[in-house]
């Protein structure tokens, strides 16, 4: 019992003793906690400026379509002049330059800090870039990403007007084969027809005067044209 009681006090007084040694790693470890805690998320940061980018993408855009529609009925610019090389270039220079100034702006606005949430990843290779110069660098990065984004919706664009097109010539294409279906059929009816004076055009009896089930018919049933039409209507129409 008294040895117990011996071994405990001398656990008791060394750990008494090793907390001053233990104080500076248990506050480099709370600090690195803390900064850990302190470092914004990436992947949602990295969302948010994908977001940003496109706004200013969509800002962009509605201003140039402003520009472009109050010159051109101004008679300050021609449509040829709106798809000239030059025109084209300085367009997408003064876009890049003006979704930076605008990345800037949201950054500052939503304190995007992209070189603090990379300093985990990069193991501290990152830890000297000042929050100041993190936001104004990510606010350009956004600025520059609205270039991509604006291509990309283009593509997009253009993939819906294609789709679009093909589906209007396929239906040409239909409308052009209906069409010459029926001239066929109209041609080879009209062979089996003659000019009757007085009674107009007749159906030759043995050519088309006899139904599938070898019956006459009469002249008031509808001529197989009319009735490939009335399906064709029918089917289209449903």
């Amino acid at each position: 019992m008294k040895h117990s009681t011996m071994i405990n006090r001398t656990v008791t007084v060394a750990t008494v003793a090793a907390l001053p040694a233990l104080a500076p790693l248990v506050a480099h470890a709370a600090g690195t906690q803390q900064e850990t805690s302190a470092a914004p998320s990436l992947w949602p940061l990295i969302l948010a400026m994908l977001a940003a980018a496109f706004a200013i993408e969509r800002v962009l855009e509605l201003l140039w379509n402003y520009t472009e529609w109050i010159l051109l009925n101004s008679k300050r610019m021609t449509v040829t002049t709106l798809v000239s090389s030059a025109y084209v270039k300085f367009k997408s220079g003064t876009s890049v330059l003006l979704g930076a100034i605008f990345g800037v702006l949201l950054a500052g606005l939503f304190t995007f800090h992209l070189f603090a949430a990379l300093q985990p990843l990069t193991l501290g290779f990152l830890s000297g870039v000042p929050a100041n110069w993190d936001v104004a660098l990510s606010g350009v990065i956004v600025g520059v990403l609205a270039k991509p984004v604006h291509d990309l919706i283009g593509v997009i664009a253009g993939l819906k007007g294609f789709l679009s097109g093909a589906a209007v010539h396929q239906r040409e294409a239909a409308g052009a084969a209906m069409a010459d279906g029926v001239l066929k059929l109209a041609q080879s009816e009209a062979q089996g027809m003659i000019e009757v004076p007085g009674m107009g055009p007749t159906r030759i009896a043995g050519a088309y005067g006899q139904d599938e089930d070898g019956k006459e018919s009469t002249a008031d049933e509808k001529s197989a044209t009319d009735r490939y039409i009335e399906i064709l209507h029918n089917r289209t129409a449903s």
